[in-house]
């Protein structure tokens, strides 16, 4: 295996965890601000002891700021409107959602970078929109069910 499909799996765990969290803490009737503030909190304590113990610089430079900011924004937004959509809505739904919405900067990058798509490749962005589709759609006559 190369490493970076062995980054890749290692993220796809930590983000397992992170959903089932996310679901603890929606059942333990955590507010979902102060679950965003410790998230983020401890995820930029981590990283400092990471730069730390790598000998790495504390020291930011302004292109860094420039993608990290916005990044940090959008982060912050997504998981806290994830869990505050855990709150009303169904954990197995909203968590597909999110890793489904990987489909749409994949297409972004496809077209901005021309990046080679595989048949597999090709398959796997069709299963997601696919995926897509029957989740608008079932939740289209759940909702048409309960009126």
């Amino acid at each position: 295996m190369t490493p970076a499909i062995l980054f890749a799996f290692g993220a796809m765990a930590a983000y397992v965890v992170l959903g089932l969290l996310h679901k603890k803490a929606d059942r333990a009737g955590c507010r979902p601000t102060q679950i965003n503030i410790l998230l983020f909190g401890w995820s930029a304590i981590f990283s400092v002891i990471l730069l730390l113990a790598r000998g790495e610089s504390l020291a930011v430079p302004g292109k860094v700021w420039a993608i990290a900011l916005p990044s940090g924004i959008c982060a912050a937004t997504a998981i806290l409107l994830f869990q505050i959509g855990v709150r009303v809505g169904k954990i197995a739904t909203s968590w597909l959602i999110i890793n489904l919405s990987a489909a749409i900067p994949i297409l972004i990058s496809l077209l901005l970078y021309r990046e080679k798509v595989g048949a597999k490749q090709a398959v796997a962005l069709a299963a997601m929109f696919a995926a897509l589709i029957l989740l608008w759609l079932e939740r289209k006559q759940t909702e048409a069910a309960n009126s």
